[in-house]
C-alpha cells in the first residue's frame, strides 16, 4: 500500500474538523494547515494525532500550495473541514493506493447539503472540483485568489464515491462566507483587468438564476433549490460586481 497524506485547511473551524478528520483517520498522515483559528480547532486537531502547522492565509492557490510542502508523503488527499469522505469513496481510494494508480490526479463528485437539503440539480451536483487525490510531485495550484484549479497536464481519473459537503448551516453563514468569497472574487477580477459595467447588476445575477433554476433544474430541489438561486444571483453575484466597482472607484481617487 501506498503511503498517503491528507491535509486540511482551517479557521475557525470547530464545528467541523472532528467529523472531518474521522472520515479519513485512516490515511498515514493529516496534516492541518490553521490561519491562526481563535477556537478550539487546533486543540481538537492535535487530541486525534493530527500534525498542525499555522500559516497566515493570504489566498487559496498560495495556501493550498504551502500545504503541500508540509506533507511527507508523495500521495496526498485534499479535503476541506466542511467535507468528508465517504466509505465508497475511502474504498476507491485504498483500490487505487494497493498498487501503481491509473493516474496522478483522481477526482470525485462533491453533493453538497444546503440547510435542510441535499441538492441534487442547481449546477451543484456531481460538483467536480480540484482533484481529491494526487501525486504532488506532479502538480501544483494555480497562484489563484479563490477557485483554485490545478497545473497538471496528465491523465485525470474520476471516482464515483461521494464527497460529502456541508457548506453553510444557516442563511447568516451563507451571508458570511459570501462576503468572504467575493471580496477575494472581486481583487481576482480586477487584478485580471475586468471593467464593470452597469449592465453587470442587472444582467449577471439574472443570468445566474436562470441558470441555475431552469437550465440546471434547480426546481427539482423544491423551494430550496428557489431559494439557493435568489441568493447565488441577488446576493453572490450582484455582491461581486458591486465590490469590483468599489475597487475601481477607490484606485481611481489616487
Amino acid at each position: 500500500m501506498i503511503n498517503i497524506s491528507a491535509y486540511v485547511l482551517t479557521k475557525n473551524e470547530e464545528k467541523h474538523i472532528r467529523e472531518c478528520i474521522e472520515s479519513v483517520k485512516w490515511a498515514d498522515e493529516i496534516v492541518i494547515v490553521d490561519d491562526f483559528s481563535t477556537d478550539s480547532t487546533v486543540e481538537i486537531s492535535k487530541s486525534m494525532g493530527c500534525k498542525v502547522v499555522q500559516n497566515k492565509f493570504e489566498y487559496f492557490g498560495k495556501q493550498r500550495n504551502f500545504a503541500l510542502t508540509q506533507c511527507s508523503n508523495g500521495w496526498v488527499i485534499c479535503l476541506d473541514a466542511d467535507e468528508r469522505i465517504t466509505p465508497e469513496l475511502k474504498e476507491e481510494i485504498e483500490q487505487e493506493l494497493r498498487s501503481t494508480p491509473r493516474a496522478d490526479a483522481f477526482i470525485a463528485p462533491r453533493k453538497s447539503k444546503f440547510i435542510n437539503r441535499w441538492i441534487l440539480h442547481s449546477g451543484w451536483y456531481p460538483d467536480y472540483r480540484h482533484p481529491v487525490l494526487f501525486n504532488k510531485n506532479k502538480m501544483k495550484y494555480k497562484d489563484q485568489l479563490v477557485h483554485e484549479d490545478i497545473e497538471y497536464n496528465g491523465k485525470k481519473v474520476y471516482f464515483k464515491g461521494d464527497i460529502l459537503h456541508y457548506p453553510y448551516d444557516s442563511i447568516k453563514q451563507f451571508v458570511k462566507k459570501s462576503d468572504f468569497y467575493t471580496d477575494l472574487r472581486s481583487k481576482e477580477m480586477f487584478e485580471r483587468g475586468e471593467k464593470f459595467k452597469v449592465l453587470n447588476l442587472f444582467v449577471n445575477p439574472s443570468v445566474m438564476f436562470f441558470k441555475m433554476y431552469i437550465i440546471k433544474k434547480g426546481f427539482l430541489d423544491g423551494l430550496t433549490g428557489l431559494i439557493l438561486a435568489l441568493l447565488y444571483s441577488s446576493f453572490y453575484t450582484l455582491m461581486k460586481y458591486i465590490k469590483l466597482w468599489e475597487l475601481e472607484n477607490k484606485c481611481s481617487n489616487f
